[in-house]
């Protein structure tokens, strides 16, 4: 029986070095893909990192201007930061530094800072890995008298709320409750109250107001307010649960016994700039209407009937007084500024509505200092022209007619709840607040633009310029 024999096949002579060398190029091609993947991670990785550092340059020169523009609205002379300001020193950042100068420009109402910010790779490091410039320019801007100024409805703070950089004159009452605060120990404040807030009770009659004369503490406190300054209030005769009432560095504390003067609120005959209209047109017409990307102007005795909107990123002019019938809404990212050419004349906003300014708006003085006021004449007989007095006052001093909130920048601005309530919340600055009832309910301090002992104007950025080395 034959016996059959299975044999592997032998490749064809070369086709086994055809096999190796087909090994060999494919690996070396993986090789070469992998090497261009890894060089091109580690160039991203680079990237990623010089930009992250050249992120944080910048935000070191925009650190020190913001914390120049903080130290100006303490102290108008402050001269800047000349030596440098350590802002962060760790293994991810590295260390980072600015310095700053501030000079006051040839129109005596303006100053330039100068930001420098240096990032070192690490702290042992002596030579900046990047270095970033900033230039800003800012105006200061005042109001002379209190800045702070109610009638009998009164001050009311709650939360952290807080003032600081004012004069307080209150007719009515001061009620704190929370963490309120007004002034600090370094800075403290003159605030004086009337105590002008009788016969209480909803219907107080032709009389009201007068002052209360039933022994009542017009000044209430909370248990972890504060109020630092000299005080007169008429009646006044406790400093509170736990001596909430102090002097602070310079000031005289709770006079007892005082009286506190009489000031009447701001007047404006709201009738003689309706009568001084010269442009009547819709709140809708688009030659005025303020939304999205538009640039606008508004020109000086203009009426616009209805409700006015001013939103989106607009950019809108004001280059006089204006009427409005209706409510004003001014928010998102809008951009309000005063017409160089006023100088010092402070345009008017009167509104027979209600006021309300929210989100990111920026309001922005002219290069005099000058920004706008706004008056609501909204009051609770539904007669913006009425003359309120007794009850219809008392009525009116809790109708919220201006709401002043969003994180937007107003300094220089004044807002005037004419018969009724204007409500500030968030933090910042503003110009001045009056009202019947003022009241501060966010979870900052209120900057006020009044000359005080250690700060005469409040500083606003106006222009910014990164400088290249």
């Amino acid at each position: 029986m034959s016996k059959s024999v299975f044999r592997t096949p032998v490749p064809a002579k070369g086709q086994a070095g055809w096999f190796l060398v087909s090994a060999i190029i494919m690996t070396l091609f993986l090789t070469a893909i992998g090497f261009t993947i890894a060089s091109l991670v580690a160039l991203q990785y680079q990237h990623t990192r010089r930009e992250m550092f050249d992120q944080n340059a910048q935000l070191l020169a925009e650190a020190g201007i913001e914390q120049s523009v903080d130290q100006l609205n303490a102290d108008d002379s402050f001269a800047g930061y000349t030596s440098p300001q350590t802002f962060f020193d760790n293994s991810s950042q590295g260390k980072g530094i600015f310095t700053t100068a501030v000079t006051t420009n040839a129109d005596g109402t303006s100053k330039t800072i100068v930001a420098i910010g240096k990032l070192y790779r690490t702290s042992a490091a002596t030579t900046p890995y990047l270095t970033r410039k900033v230039r800003v320019t800012v105006v200061g801007t005042g109001s002379s008298g209190y800045s702070v100024l109610t009638g009998p409805g009164g001050l009311i703070l709650s939360g952290d709320a807080g003032v600081t950089n004012s004069d307080v004159y209150v007719s009515g009452t001061i009620t704190l409750t929370g963490n309120a605060q007004i002034g600090t120990s370094s800075n403290p404040l003159n605030v004086d109250v009337g105590n002008m807030a009788c016969p209480p009770g909803p219907s107080p009659g032709p009389t009201y107001p007068q002052v209360c004369t039933n022994g009542s503490q017009p000044i209430s406190l909370g248990s972890t307010t504060r109020i630092y300054g000299t005080v007169c209030a008429t009646g006044q005769t406790s400093t509170g649960p736990n001596n909430n009432i102090q002097s602070g560095n310079g000031g005289g504390g709770l006079q007892v016994g005082c009286t506190a003067p009489t000031v009447t609120q701001p007047t404006y005959d709201r009738q003689a700039q309706i009568n001084a209209v010269t442009t009547t047109a819709a709140a809708t017409n688009n030659t005025y209407a303020c939304n999205g990307n538009a640039t606008k102007s508004w020109p000086a005795n203009l009426k616009l009937t209805g409700d006015v909107t001013i939103g989106g990123s607009c950019n809108l002019t004001i280059n006089g007084n204006v009427y409005i019938t209706g409510d004003l809404s001014i928010g998102n990212t809008s951009t309000i500024k005063v017409a160089a050419s006023l100088g010092t004349t402070r345009p008017v906003i009167i509104v027979d509505g209600t006021i309300t300014v929210s989100g990111n708006a920026n309001m922005i003085a002219n290069s005099s200092g000058t920004g706008i006021e706004f008056i609501s004449f909204k009051n609770s007989t539904g007669n913006p022209a009425a003359n309120v007095t007794g009850t219809d006052l008392k009525n009116s001093q809790s109708l919220q007619t201006i709401t002043v909130g969003g994180n937007g920048s107003i300094p220089g601005m004044i807002f005037d709840a004419y018969w009724s309530k204007v409500t500030l919340s968030g933090n910042g600055n503003i110009g001045a607040a009056a009202g019947q009832t003022v009241e501060l309910n966010g979870n900052g301090t209120v900057i006020f633009g009044t000359k005080l002992q250690s700060g005469s104007k409040t500083w606003t950025i106006t222009s910014y310029q990164p400088l290249f080395q």
